[in-house]
């Protein structure tokens, strides 16, 4: 009976240290630049991040002026972001950054930070440091690189974050609203009619800055408001709900 338990506990400590061994031989440099970024960017297709980072880390290492060592920090860049590291890559964008200014896929790297940045944030009902300097990021790219192959995918992030910033300022200034204080509602709903009147919820800040108005008794700002609604969002349920206000 100790002999049947023992023959598989056997089995799978040689299958352990053969996986081991493999991992190993994976992480192990040549004596050729050339071959080693090809090995890294294999790792890579493979989807073998996590042997990618370690193994292009070091690359970057033992190759520091090498050719290849641009393009394999690149690759180690995209390595941690698929990896699921956005701290990592985000550091890594900067520094290739910084050091490449002027390298033909500088866009591409700064894409990565970008996106990084972006999984690095969170919904609305949090704290947006993180959207903010996505949405900056992205818009530096497209305003930087027009024509950048990027433009339409960061087009589409640039209105999400948009609107996920808007809507956290309307929920602490709806907060504010509700407490009764209506100036710190007032300066928050202010904030997304002047930097996020694309969003979705531009309609909304404008109807509770309208409301806002009429409670600290500035029925002219009110009216002002009120006249912007209707002239943007002429449809707008919000448009007409602001309408039985005045």
């Amino acid at each position: 009976m100790r002999k049947n338990m023992i023959f598989p506990k056997i089995c799978m400590l040689i299958i352990a240290l053969l996986l081991t061994s493999c991992a190993t031989q994976e992480l192990q440099l040549s004596e050729s630049a050339e071959k080693d970024y090809i090995k890294g960017k294999r790792l890579l297709d493979k989807q073998k991040y996590s042997q990618a980072v370690l193994f292009l880390e070091k690359f970057s290492a033992r190759y520091p002026y090498s050719q290849y060592t641009p393009a394999a920090e690149l690759l180690r860049i995209e390595a941690a972001y698929k990896d699921r590291q956005p701290i990592l890559s985000e550091t890594l964008g900067l520094r290739f950054i910084d050091a490449h200014p002027n390298h033909k896929d500088r866009v591409y790297a700064e894409y990565l930070v970008a996106m990084s940045y972006y999984k690095e944030s969170s919904d609305a009902n949090h704290e947006q440091k993180f959207s903010y300097k996505a949405l900056n990021a992205f818009v530096a790219i497209n305003k930087n690189f027009p024509d950048n192959k990027y433009n339409s995918e960061i087009k589409k992030y640039i209105q999400l974050l948009t609107n996920r910033i808007a809507r956290h300022e309307m929920i602490v200034g709806k907060f504010y609203f509700d407490k009764r204080l209506y100036v710190a509602a007032t300066n928050r709903f202010i904030f997304v009619k002047n930097k996020f009147f694309a969003a979705d919820v531009a309609p909304e800040s404008l109807y509770w800055l309208t409301s806002s108005y009429l409670l600290l008794q500035q029925r002219d700002y009110a009216l002002e408001i009120s006249s912007l609604l209707q002239k943007n969002f002429p449809q707008n349920a919000w448009t007409k709900k602001a309408k039985q206000l005045m």
